[in-house]
Parts: structure tokens; sequence; C-alpha cells
């Protein structure tokens, strides 16, 4: 079994980032503003830590300054709130509650709307020739998705993601983004077949913990009539 990429090494990153969604989901449950000593208590982390985390989220657009909470002497304290934000993580979730049906349904219908995602975000156009790890892998940072690792053995590859973008939607509507995890990649990879020299199914794996590491996409060699891959 080759390894072909790896973040070996970014353990520290992935546990800051963890908590740092701590802080986000603490500020979004909070009945209102929160300062940077009521987050390090509540979490039971150091305020430095608290401050550091506070500052990112608010550099990164995810929280805003409330205001200033006086509290007699001392320095004035700075409180934080969630910043308005509607991405797609906000609409999938929406589509997820509304989609109706099965759960085998709302994947069917997810898949679909995968596939024509690759091609409004322009994610299907031709690349560069390069192999079906490549291709993934660059598809799937281009998303905001954090590769964990790609394993390839015996013409079949893993891909091990660890947070997705629409992790807060999974644990509500996993069918869903599943769907349009396998949808999305699987037309760029039909799309780029010339590119990659072969054809390959997607399968997608969840967390089996139900959290947004350890999602992992399974490429197989798919075999090709020589008609189809002909044209005719």
């Amino acid at each position: 079994m080759a390894v072909l990429s790896s973040e070996a090494g970014q353990k520290p990153d992935r546990a800051a980032g963890r908590q740092r969604h701590r802080v986000l989901d603490l500020l979004r449950e909070a009945d209102g503003p929160v300062d940077a000593q009521g987050v390090a208590d509540l979490l039971k982390i150091h305020i430095t830590t608290a401050r550091f985390h506070l500052s990112t989220l608010e550099t990164q657009g995810f929280v805003r300054r409330a205001g200033v909470r006086k509290s007699g002497a001392g320095r004035p304290k700075l409180t934080y709130e969630p910043a308005p934000r509607l991405d797609y993580a906000d609409i999938v979730a929406l589509f997820a509650t509304h989609l109706g049906g099965t759960a085998q349904e709302r994947e069917a219908r997810a898949q679909l709307i995968g596939a024509d995602l690759a091609h409004r975000v322009r994610l299907a156009r031709p690349r560069a020739e390069s192999s079906i790890g490549d291709l993934v892998v660059a598809t799937l940072t281009e998303l905001g998705f954090q590769v964990r690792s790609v394993l390839s053995s015996f013409g079949e590859v893993t891909v091990q993601l660890c947070t997705c973008p629409l992790a807060e939607v999974a644990q509500s509507a996993p069918e869903v983004v599943r769907g349009i995890q396998q949808g999305l990649i699987q037309e760029v990879i039909d799309l780029n077949v010339d590119v990659i020299g072969g054809s390959y199914g997607v399968s997608v794996t969840p967390d089996p913990r139900g959290g947004s590491c350890e999602v992992g996409l399974v490429l197989r060699p798919t075999r090709v009539a020589a008609s189809e891959r002909e044209g005719v």
C-alpha cells in the first residue's frame, strides 16, 4: 500500500480547530453576547486561549464584537456574538429539511445536485494530466474540505477527509451530505476520464461516530465498454 499524501504532524492544528468550533457553538447557543472570560469558564480553557480563538473567529468573519461590557472597576470587557452569515451550508440545511421522501430518495436527489454543483462552481473543467488522487484532492481542497490522507492499493484509492464544510448539516441529514459529496466527485471524475486514464466509481463512508472527521471516499476502477469509450 502506497501513501500518496498525508497530513501527518498536523494533529495540533486539528485539535485547535475542534476547540475553535466549540467556541463558536457556545456563542451560537448563548442567550446573548459572551466575553472571553465567559468562554474560558464555560469551556474550561485558559482566557488567553479563549481570546485567541475569538480573535481568529472574528478575523474569519464567524463572530463579531457585540459591544463593551463594564463591570465596575478595571478593564472593560469586549463581548462577542455570531456574525450574520448565509453560506451554502445554511442553504443545504434548509434544502435537507424540506426535501421529503425516504432517506434513499433524498440521497439520490442530492447526488444530482452534487453533479450540478460541480458545473456551477466550475469544478468539472478539464485539468492538466494528473492521477485520480490528485484530481480528487484538488477538487476537495477548492471546496474547503480538509484531506487527511490519500491511500492507493491495487488500483483502488481511499481519500480520508477531516472536517467537511457541511459537517453541521451531516448531523441531521447525513444522507443528503453523502449524496452531494458522491455526486460532485463522481461528476468531476466522469468528465476527466481521459485525463486520469480510467473510469472510477465513488462511494462515501461517513464517520461511524457521527462526527465531521474520518469521512472516507473510496474510488474503485470500473469497466467501461469499448463502445462507450469510443462514444458509440
